[in-house]
């Protein structure tokens, strides 16, 4: 493979994370009785005003969760994109 067309390994600084997506699963708890939900029957997304220091626009997806114990309803993070030049960074 050409040099040109090789991406950085984690031995270069600058291009640590380029061309990888980050994934982290984490299943959500309730606040009122600790039980783990696992899928939202709702979600949307929020896309942020103003892109960060490396010029991405982050799309916060979040997600309304019921209880199957307690009945409880809330809203938590389902995940985040950062959409950008040459990168897509993907977070649970």
């Amino acid at each position: 493979m050409p040099e040109s067309l090789r991406r950085p390994g984690p031995h270069h600084a600058r291009g640590e994370n380029m061309g990888k997506a980050k994934k982290t699963s984490k299943v959500k708890k309730c606040p009122e009785c600790g039980t783990e939900v696992q899928e939202p029957y709702k979600t949307w997304e929020l896309v942020a005003p103003f892109p960060d220091k490396k010029m991405r626009i982050t799309v916060t997806i979040m997600g309304m969760y019921e209880c199957p114990n307690c009945g409880k309803k809330f809203r938590a993070v389902v995940s985040k994109v950062k959409l950008g030049p040459g990168e897509v960074e993907i977070s649970k």
